[in-house]
């Protein structure tokens, strides 16, 4: 798609739309949350920034610890699993400034930490979050995985539209195949015989364990 929707972000009205909680909107976009698609690319947002590449996906560790990023449009519906975005890009600035809209098909059983965020607002009908920050451009990416899946999250369809320093450059679409469930942690009892039978517990809940952050 060679266009998206020319219309003027209103501030205010986003405010009243997301309800009455300070919030500090240094760099909103100019244009529409809402694009069909993301921009064509390369994208030049200035003379010294250039958005030469978009993804996202999910962020999975493997035996040894270390962390791998996969693209993919869907997101395993597990307890703790993180998705984010990445970008390649050109520029010579130090850090950027991003701002996400995170829309769900139906609000989360509990929000977490992002109620209290101050760089996080949630919609009033408890559907959606815009949040916004800064971070460091490391060897020409710009990353932010920042989202974690959770017992009571909803299954279907998400949106996440991201714009870098009030511009928008990305749309992404993924889905959850189902709803989220408690993850069970496998614990191997023992007694003064030996070993006696793992069985499969709830994951601990109410120990201060965010749903979104």
């Amino acid at each position: 798609m060679h266009r998206y929707r020319l219309l003027v972000l209103v501030i205010a009205l986003m405010l009243a739309a997301c309800g009455e909680r300070r919030f500090s909107v240094p760099h909103a976009p100019t244009l529409a949350w809402n694009m069909a698609e993301g921009p064509h690319l390369p994208l030049r947002l200035a003379p010294d920034l250039v958005i030469r590449r978009v993804q996202f996906g999910i962020l999975e560790t493997s035996a040894d610890g270390e962390e791998h990023f996969t693209a993919t449009p869907s997101v395993p519906p597990d307890d703790g699993q993180v998705f984010g975005w990445k970008l390649e890009l050109d520029t010579t600035r130090a850090s950027l400034r991003w701002q996400e809209h995170l829309q769900l098909p139906a609000p989360p059983a509990d929000w977490g930490d992002v109620a209290s965020d101050p760089d996080a607002l949630i919609s009033r009908d408890g559907k959606s979050v815009i949040a916004q920050g800064e971070d460091l451009v490391e060897d020409g990416e710009l990353s932010r995985f920042y989202w974690a899946l959770a017992s009571g999250d909803p299954a279907g369809d998400y949106q996440l539209d991201l714009a870098v320093e009030g511009r928008p450059v990305a749309h992404f679409s993924f889905k959850v195949a189902s709803p989220v469930k408690e993850k069970a942690i496998l614990v191997q009892n023992s007694g003064p015989r030996g070993p006696l039978i793992a069985q499969y517990v709830p994951a601990a809940t109410g120990t201060g364990a965010t749903v979104w952050k």
